[in-house]
């Protein structure tokens, strides 16, 4: 097996199978990325959200502790 992998006819073979799928299914790749993209920008953005709320409320805590 591993002496047919290696074979360039079977690497150029398997190559312009890929290429043409990727040509073929090139719209369905590109919104999956761009979905990607947006559900890892609303990731962000919430994680950072969760963040900010456990740093105040450690800054309340820290007040509370400070004024008492």
């Amino acid at each position: 097996m591993s002496t047919l992998s290696k074979h360039p006819l079977i690497l150029f073979g398997a190559g312009v199978a890929v290429g043409y799928l990727v040509h073929k299914y090139r719209k369905e790749i590109i919104e999956a990325a761009n979905r990607a993209g947006e559900k890892s920008k609303d990731f962000v953005l919430q994680q950072r959200e969760n963040l900010e709320d456990i740093i105040s409320g450690q800054k309340e805590a820290a007040d509370d502790a400070g004024s008492a």
